[in-house]
């Protein structure tokens, strides 16, 4: 009876730290996508000289990483490979919903550092809904 009671404390135990690292791992999953996405961006301002705008990204950006799905920023993103951008003036904002269900944003500003943050349990995880919000980290 010790022997099922220690082994059914140890199951209740292991359960809850399982889930949470799975959940860690959807989410670092959008993080390297928004990280790419953001160097990709970047990399399109050195070719160009400037951020072009949102069509010319969404034709050029496939061309630099095409593991990435590209969404303009009406589409929400559905998954941690897909990215919804959105162009507005110099910033360019990009949104990657986690397969745990949290939407991750990442803004870039030209000569600003980078904004990013989340929210857990989005209903849509759109770039254009996060252009101007806060920076609280991830």
């Amino acid at each position: 009876m010790v022997v099922l009671m220690t082994i059914a404390l140890l199951i209740a135990i292991a359960i809850p730290t399982f889930l949470g690292s799975r959940d860690n791992a959807q989410d670092t999953a959008a993080h390297v996508t928004l990280r790419t996405a953001s160097k990709d961006a970047y990399l399109v301002v050195l070719e160009q000289g400037s951020l072009p705008g949102r069509p010319a990204l969404l034709a050029l950006l496939p061309t630099l990483e095409p593991n990435i799905d590209w969404m303009d920023h009406k589409d929400s993103s559905t998954g941690p490979r897909q990215v919804s951008i959105a162009k507005i003036g110099q910033e360019l904002t990009m949104a990657a919903l986690s397969e745990s269900g949290s939407c991750f944003w990442l803004r870039v500003m030209d000569g600003s550092p980078v904004a990013q943050g989340f929210v857990e349990a989005a209903a849509t995880c759109e770039a254009f809904d996060y252009r101007l919000t806060a920076d609280t980290g991830w």
